[in-house]
């Protein structure tokens, strides 16, 4: 646009040095004393205006164009910046993670290396206690025989209700007999006659149980065909003829002790 304007321009000044006079609209005449001078100046003074806002606008794009370009290097560098940290933080992480497994895992090892030398420890100290044990010379009150595992005393000629015979087994050192399994049971019935009845340590307890004295259900127990009954507070249990009966507790009858310290 301004290449225009001064080239019209420039075609009024080659005029005006020309011919050297002007026209006005009112057909009035100008005579101009030094024509390629006056018009030369007038050709200066209207392109400078032209030129110096051709010169801004220039200045102006440029400074646009900078001011874009900067603000892509901002974006891309803060773009950049972001991804870096992201990076960083996520190799932070994984190297936590990896130290983490890693301490767990030598903890783990340790724990197991202690477990290992308690259980040496455990086992040895079992065997010094079981040695020491067998060592010591086994005392068995008078009247108990061993019979299995365990040793038993078994009252043929005193009859007693259930609770003396149970303080009798006390004061002998043990209690009235128990049995932890079917050969414990078959052990003790062979040696027993089998016309005779004996008290054992079982009774019924509030909640229609047979438990042990010590208020244990009973490990083993057999019964003959219909039992346990509870026909007039049947709540303790005989033996009889190889089989556990429900009987009244203050009934006299032998007994069955055992001994379980030895």
């Amino acid at each position: 646009m301004c290449g225009l304007r001064t080239c019209f321009l420039c075609l009024v000044v080659a005029f005006c040095l020309l011919f050297g006079v002007s026209h006005s609209t009112n057909e009035s005449v100008c005579v101009l004393s030094d024509a390629p001078q006056q018009c030369g100046a007038f050709c200066l003074g209207a392109v400078h205006p032209l030129c110096d806002q051709y010169a801004k606008s220039k200045q102006e794009e440029a400074i646009v164009k900078i001011i874009a370009d900067s603000r892509a290097e901002q974006k891309e560098l803060v773009v950049k910046l972001i991804a870096d940290s992201r990076t960083e933080q996520m190799e932070l992480v994984n190297r936590s993670q990896e130290e983490m497994v890693k301490m767990i895992a030598e903890f783990r090892a340790e724990q197991k290396e202690v477990l290992n030398v308690l259980a040496a420890n455990q086992t040895a100290t079992t065997s010094r206690l079981e040695s020491i044990l067998q060592s010591r010379p086994v005392t068995v009150p008078p009247g108990f025989q061993k019979i299995g595992s365990r040793y038993f005393f078994v009252e043929y000629n005193e009859e007693k209700s259930r609770t003396y015979a149970e303080e009798t087994c006390r004061e002998k050192g043990g209690q009235l007999a128990t049995f932890g399994n079917e050969d414990e049971f078959e052990a003790v019935t062979r040696i027993v006659s089998i016309y005779s009845s004996f008290w054992l340590g079982y009774h019924r307890n509030s909640k229609d149980e047979f438990v042990t004295t010590t208020g244990n259900k009973g490990s083993f127990m057999k019964w003959h065909s219909g039992e346990p009954e509870n026909f007039g507070e049947q709540n303790c249990v005989g033996l009889y003829n190889l089989s556990m009966y429900a009987r009244k507790c203050d009934i006299k009858d032998g007994f069955i002790c055992q001994l379980d310290t030895v």
